[in-house]
């Protein structure tokens, strides 16, 4: 009874620690978006999503976080996906969009469901992509648009962040962009671009990979 007991209370105090720390996480995303710079390179996205997007009748945010694009894109209907309960839980009192707890490589959606999906640097943090992509053309439609915002490791802004130890995306799963394209590409007729420069809290347009914060790979499913 007493090493159950020991057993149950260190997975009891794990799952504490972790919530705490993901609780950190999400705070300290909020508080980022909340800063003029934030506010100011998420707008960015969502206005090139919305260049993207526009016409499209069902769209799935694969990776919504605390709903941010939801937020800046009421206009677009949007579900938010997330498997972080967290998240889900956060984004749902910050906006009115629909949200779904849910793996992004067993979405419960029916076939072709979609007729766009995007995920914002939430691709290259996830630990399958391929099955994540595999899953992004069973939900969407033939004609279907899908948009990847990943993060450009070759940026200076990148690698910046990078070498603080405590920064995010030292959790990047994925470190080739290009092999994603190309993965993608199998399934969908695809383009890709740099996009968002970044030049310490200066923003500003431009394909150049050294101050490109993003690589994106946009494509319709064939």
């Amino acid at each position: 009874m007493g090493k159950r007991y020991c057993r149950l209370n260190v997975c009891f105090q794990d799952n504490i620690f972790s919530i705490m720390r993901h609780t950190c996480v999400i705070e300290k995303y909020i508080g980022f978006c909340e800063t003029d710079f934030g506010a100011r390179l998420i707008t960015k996205e969502a206005e090139y999503l919305r260049n993207e997007l526009k016409g499209r009748r069902k769209i799935l945010d694969v990776g919504c976080g605390i709903g941010a694009f939801e937020q800046r894109l009421p206009e677009l209907n949007i579900i938010g996906v997330d498997m972080s309960k967290e998240m889900i839980e956060t984004a749902r009192a910050r906006t009115t969009s629909p949200y779904c707890l849910a793996d992004a490589t067993r979405l419960p959606f029916i076939d072709a469901s979609f007729d766009a999906l995007f995920y914002v640097t939430s691709l290259e943090f996830m630990d399958n992509y391929k099955s994540v992509i595999d899953e992004a053309v069973r939900v969407l439609a033939r004609g279907g648009k899908l948009v990847a915002m990943v993060l450009n490791q070759e940026s200076d802004y990148f690698k910046a962040h990078y070498s603080k130890r405590d920064s995010y995306f030292r959790r990047i799963k994925h470190k080739n962009p290009v092999e994603m394209a190309d993965y993608i590409r199998r399934r969908f007729d695809v383009q890709t671009q740099y996009f968002l420069g970044i030049d310490a809290e200066k923003i500003f347009d431009t394909k150049n990979k050294r101050y490109a914060s993003l690589f994106i790979i946009k494509g319709i499913k064939k």
